[in-house]
Protein backbone atom coordinates (compact mmCIF):
# COMPACT_ATOMS: atom_id res chain seq x y z
CA UNK A 1 0.00 0.00 0.00
CA UNK A 2 2.77 2.45 0.96
CA UNK A 3 4.71 1.56 -2.20
CA UNK A 4 1.67 2.24 -4.38
CA UNK A 5 1.12 5.66 -2.81
CA UNK A 6 4.81 6.45 -3.21
CA UNK A 7 4.82 5.59 -6.92
CA UNK A 8 1.73 7.70 -7.53
CA UNK A 9 3.14 10.71 -5.70
CA UNK A 10 6.62 10.65 -7.21
CA UNK A 11 5.13 11.05 -10.70
CA UNK A 12 4.33 14.67 -9.81
CA UNK A 13 7.88 15.93 -10.31
CA UNK A 14 7.09 19.59 -10.95
CA UNK A 15 4.57 19.87 -8.12
CA UNK A 16 6.93 18.27 -5.61
CA UNK A 17 9.79 20.52 -6.70
CA UNK A 18 7.63 23.61 -6.19
CA UNK A 19 6.43 22.37 -2.81
CA UNK A 20 10.03 22.01 -1.63
CA UNK A 21 11.16 25.30 -3.17
CA UNK A 22 8.38 27.33 -1.53
CA UNK A 23 9.45 26.99 2.14
CA UNK A 24 13.09 27.35 1.18
CA UNK A 25 12.18 30.66 -0.44
CA UNK A 26 10.54 31.70 2.86
CA UNK A 27 13.79 30.97 4.66
CA UNK A 28 16.07 32.78 2.22
CA UNK A 29 13.69 35.75 2.02
CA UNK A 30 13.87 36.04 5.83
CA UNK A 31 17.58 35.33 6.12
CA UNK A 32 18.27 38.99 6.94
CA UNK A 33 16.37 38.51 10.21
CA UNK A 34 18.95 36.03 11.52
CA UNK A 35 17.74 33.03 13.48
CA UNK A 36 14.10 34.07 13.06
CA UNK A 37 14.36 32.88 9.48
CA UNK A 38 14.59 29.33 10.85
CA UNK A 39 11.02 29.56 12.16
CA UNK A 40 9.80 30.84 8.80
CA UNK A 41 11.52 28.06 6.90
CA UNK A 42 10.61 25.37 9.43
CA UNK A 43 6.91 26.18 9.60
CA UNK A 44 6.87 26.85 5.86
CA UNK A 45 7.98 23.26 5.33
CA UNK A 46 4.43 22.28 6.32
CA UNK A 47 3.48 23.31 2.77
CA UNK A 48 5.79 20.61 1.37
CA UNK A 49 4.64 17.64 3.42
CA UNK A 50 0.96 18.51 3.84
CA UNK A 51 0.77 19.45 0.15
CA UNK A 52 2.26 16.11 -0.88
CA UNK A 53 -0.19 14.36 1.45
CA UNK A 54 -3.12 16.30 0.01
CA UNK A 55 -2.18 15.44 -3.57
CA UNK A 56 -1.73 11.80 -2.59
CA UNK A 57 -5.20 11.44 -1.11
CA UNK A 58 -7.17 13.54 -3.61
CA UNK A 59 -5.57 12.21 -6.79
CA UNK A 60 -6.32 8.57 -6.02
CA UNK A 61 -10.01 8.54 -5.12
CA UNK A 62 -10.94 6.10 -7.90
CA UNK A 63 -8.00 3.84 -7.03
CA UNK A 64 -8.98 3.89 -3.36
CA UNK A 65 -12.54 2.89 -4.21
CA UNK A 66 -11.26 -0.05 -6.27
CA UNK A 67 -9.03 -1.08 -3.37
CA UNK A 68 -11.99 -0.98 -1.00
CA UNK A 69 -13.94 -3.16 -3.45
CA UNK A 70 -10.95 -5.50 -3.48
CA UNK A 71 -11.10 -5.96 0.28
CA UNK A 72 -8.96 -3.18 1.75
CA UNK A 73 -10.38 -1.19 4.63
CA UNK A 74 -10.31 2.64 4.61
CA UNK A 75 -8.07 2.69 7.68
CA UNK A 76 -5.51 0.60 5.78
CA UNK A 77 -5.42 3.28 3.10
CA UNK A 78 -4.59 5.88 5.77
CA UNK A 79 -1.93 3.68 7.35
CA UNK A 80 -0.33 3.08 3.95
CA UNK A 81 0.00 6.81 3.40
CA UNK A 82 1.39 7.33 6.90
CA UNK A 83 4.02 4.63 6.35
CA UNK A 84 5.26 6.36 3.18
CA UNK A 85 4.75 10.05 3.98
CA UNK A 86 6.10 9.96 7.56
CA UNK A 87 9.65 8.89 6.55
CA UNK A 88 9.48 11.21 3.53
CA UNK A 89 8.67 14.13 5.83
CA UNK A 90 11.56 13.25 8.15
CA UNK A 91 13.91 13.09 5.17
CA UNK A 92 12.81 16.57 4.08
CA UNK A 93 13.20 17.78 7.67
CA UNK A 94 16.83 16.62 7.65
CA UNK A 95 17.49 18.37 4.34
CA UNK A 96 15.86 21.62 5.49
CA UNK A 97 17.79 21.61 8.75
CA UNK A 98 21.06 20.93 6.95
CA UNK A 99 20.41 24.02 4.82
CA UNK A 100 19.19 26.37 7.56
CA UNK A 101 21.48 25.63 10.49
CA UNK A 102 24.85 26.50 8.84
CA UNK A 103 23.41 29.76 7.52
CA UNK A 104 21.54 30.94 10.64
CA UNK A 105 23.74 29.31 13.34
CA UNK A 106 21.02 28.88 16.00
CA UNK A 107 22.26 28.27 19.58
CA UNK A 108 20.54 24.88 19.86
CA UNK A 109 20.66 23.22 16.42
CA UNK A 110 19.46 19.83 17.68
CA UNK A 111 16.27 21.47 18.98
CA UNK A 112 15.83 23.10 15.57
CA UNK A 113 16.09 19.65 13.99
CA UNK A 114 13.49 18.35 16.44
CA UNK A 115 11.17 21.26 15.67
CA UNK A 116 11.43 20.81 11.92
CA UNK A 117 10.85 17.05 12.32
CA UNK A 118 7.74 17.77 14.41
CA UNK A 119 6.47 20.10 11.67
CA UNK A 120 6.99 17.33 9.11
CA UNK A 121 5.24 14.67 11.16
CA UNK A 122 2.35 16.98 12.04
CA UNK A 123 1.92 17.88 8.38
CA UNK A 124 0.97 14.32 7.45
CA UNK A 125 -2.20 14.02 9.61
CA UNK A 126 -3.01 17.64 8.75
CA UNK A 127 -2.87 16.87 5.03
CA UNK A 128 -4.83 13.64 5.54
CA UNK A 129 -7.58 15.48 7.42
CA UNK A 130 -7.83 18.24 4.81
CA UNK A 131 -7.77 15.77 1.94
CA UNK A 132 -10.46 13.63 3.55
CA UNK A 133 -12.79 16.57 4.25
CA UNK A 134 -12.23 18.77 1.17
CA UNK A 135 -13.24 17.13 -2.13
CA UNK A 136 -10.97 19.02 -4.59
CA UNK A 137 -7.30 19.95 -4.83
CA UNK A 138 -7.89 23.68 -5.33
CA UNK A 139 -10.01 24.05 -2.20
CA UNK A 140 -7.63 21.83 -0.25
CA UNK A 141 -4.61 23.88 -1.35
CA UNK A 142 -6.37 27.08 -0.27
CA UNK A 143 -6.99 25.55 3.16
CA UNK A 144 -3.29 24.68 3.48
CA UNK A 145 -2.27 28.19 2.43
CA UNK A 146 -4.71 29.73 4.89
CA UNK A 147 -3.72 27.64 7.92
CA UNK A 148 0.05 27.63 7.39
CA UNK A 149 0.00 31.28 6.32
CA UNK A 150 -1.81 32.30 9.51
CA UNK A 151 0.63 30.24 11.57
CA UNK A 152 3.49 32.17 9.98
CA UNK A 153 1.87 35.60 10.13
CA UNK A 154 0.32 35.64 13.61
CA UNK A 155 2.17 36.46 16.81
CA UNK A 156 3.04 33.24 18.71
CA UNK A 157 1.35 34.58 21.85
CA UNK A 158 -1.98 35.32 20.12
CA UNK A 159 -5.03 33.16 20.62
CA UNK A 160 -5.30 32.37 16.92
CA UNK A 161 -1.73 31.07 16.79
CA UNK A 162 -2.37 28.78 19.77
CA UNK A 163 -5.43 27.28 18.08
CA UNK A 164 -3.55 26.31 14.89
CA UNK A 165 -2.01 22.85 14.42
CA UNK A 166 1.64 23.95 14.20
CA UNK A 167 1.74 26.06 17.35
CA UNK A 168 3.62 23.42 19.35
CA UNK A 169 6.18 22.94 16.60
CA UNK A 170 6.62 26.71 16.38
CA UNK A 171 7.37 26.87 20.10
CA UNK A 172 9.97 24.12 19.76
CA UNK A 173 11.60 26.00 16.88
CA UNK A 174 11.55 29.15 19.01
CA UNK A 175 13.38 27.26 21.75
CA UNK A 176 16.01 26.21 19.24
CA UNK A 177 16.63 29.69 17.85
CA UNK A 178 16.40 31.54 21.17
CA UNK A 179 18.48 29.09 23.20
CA UNK A 180 15.88 28.60 25.95
CA UNK A 181 12.25 27.63 26.21
CA UNK A 182 9.85 24.68 26.51
CA UNK A 183 10.12 21.45 24.57
CA UNK A 184 8.09 18.79 26.37
CA UNK A 185 4.64 20.38 26.55
CA UNK A 186 4.73 21.73 22.95
CA UNK A 187 5.63 18.21 21.82
CA UNK A 188 2.71 16.75 23.79
CA UNK A 189 0.35 19.40 22.43
CA UNK A 190 1.41 18.58 18.88
CA UNK A 191 0.89 14.86 19.47
CA UNK A 192 -2.63 15.48 20.80
CA UNK A 193 -3.44 17.69 17.82
CA UNK A 194 -2.09 15.04 15.43
CA UNK A 195 -4.28 12.39 17.05
CA UNK A 196 -7.35 14.62 16.64
CA UNK A 197 -6.51 15.22 12.97
CA UNK A 198 -6.09 11.49 12.36
CA UNK A 199 -9.49 10.84 13.94
CA UNK A 200 -11.04 13.44 11.61
CA UNK A 201 -9.35 11.80 8.63
CA UNK A 202 -10.55 8.37 9.78
CA UNK A 203 -14.17 9.54 10.00
CA UNK A 204 -14.27 11.32 6.64
CA UNK A 205 -12.24 8.84 4.61
CA UNK A 206 -15.12 6.36 4.90
CA UNK A 207 -17.39 8.85 3.13
CA UNK A 208 -14.78 9.68 0.51
CA UNK A 209 -14.21 6.07 -0.58
CA UNK A 210 -17.72 4.88 0.15
CA UNK A 211 -18.88 2.33 -2.42
CA UNK A 212 -22.56 1.59 -2.69
CA UNK A 213 -23.38 -2.09 -2.35
CA UNK A 214 -26.64 -3.27 -3.89
CA UNK A 215 -28.55 -6.41 -3.03
CA UNK A 216 -28.38 -9.10 -5.63
CA UNK A 217 -31.51 -9.29 -7.78
CA UNK A 218 -33.10 -12.69 -8.16
CA UNK A 219 -34.61 -13.56 -11.52
CA UNK A 220 -38.15 -14.75 -10.92
CA UNK A 221 -39.72 -16.88 -13.64
CA UNK A 222 -43.34 -16.76 -14.85
CA UNK A 223 -44.38 -19.39 -12.30
CA UNK A 224 -42.76 -17.57 -9.41
CA UNK A 225 -39.72 -19.90 -9.27
CA UNK A 226 -36.21 -18.47 -9.27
Amino acid sequence: MAEMHGRDLTRRHAALALLVALPLSFFFASSGEGVRAVSAGGIGMAFSVSGATLFSILSSEEVDQRLVLGGYRPIELLVGRLVFLGPLGLLLAGVFTAVMVPISSPPRPWVVLLGVAVVALQSVPFGLAVGSVVPRELEGTLVLIGVVGMQLATDPSSGIAKALPFYGARRILGTGVEGAGPILWPFGLTAAYALALLLIARVFVDRRVNVAHHERLIDVGPLGHS
